[in-house]
């Protein structure tokens, strides 16, 4: 059986201080503490005859690049040839990031969705911030496939090209109305997955 493992989005802050002033000032929203569905909850069901894993990377509210690679580097030894990595969002860069340092993996496919790439976007990327030299990132996997949407309130469109210029070969799926791709499904990923 296929896998394909799920890494989830997160903020992440250049120091404890700026995360607490953010949580200070952050106004709650209840509609968004309501239980809604969300494409990876619905990937698991809809991709039956694969393993679909969600691991839940640590402290995603105050991410850090150095928890986060430990906790995957565990995930690691249980992950096949054959399992397609979909990250979102800082998701997106944590695998770019990581697959990257660590030439030795390689695996079947990659799905970046709404992934920031450097501090473009409105929220710091502390110690997710990609290196200079992203040249191992193509080795890691047989096929890429970039999704972003125009309307994307969190991380810009134009981090799409930036993906795009160091994974050339990568496909690509640009909406224009899929906002931070918190959509309750997602058939193009299942597409991608599949092929």
């Amino acid at each position: 059986m296929k896998q394909v493992c799920i890494i989830h989005g997160g903020s992440t802050f250049d120091s404890d201080a700026d995360f607490l002033a953010n949580l200070t000032q952050q106004e709650l929203d209840y509609t968004r503490l309501l239980y809604r569905q969300r494409w990876n909850n619905w990937l698991g069901e809809t991709l039956t005859d694969y393993e679909v894993l969600l691991p839940s990377m640590p402290n995603s509210a105050n991410a850090k690049y150095e928890e986060w690679a430990l906790y995957f580097s565990k995930i690691i030894p249980f992950l096949r040839k054959d399992t397609t990595l979909v990250g979102h969002s800082l998701g997106g860069i944590f695998l770019a990031k990581y697959l990257n340092e660590h030439k030795e993996l390689h695996f079947s496919k990659v799905a970046l969705i709404a992934a920031p790439y450097d501090d473009e976007t409105a929220e710091s990327l502390a110690s997710f911030k990609l290196p200079t030299d992203m040249s191992n990132l193509t080795r890691a996997a047989d096929a890429f496939h970039l999704f972003q949407s125009e309307d994307d309130f969190v991380v810009p469109f134009s981090e799409l090209a930036k993906y795009h210029s160091i994974l050339p070969n990568a496909g690509v799926t640009a909406f224009e109305d899929r906002g931070h791709i918190n959509t309750p499904t997602f058939p193009e990923l299942v597409d991608f997955i599949k092929k």
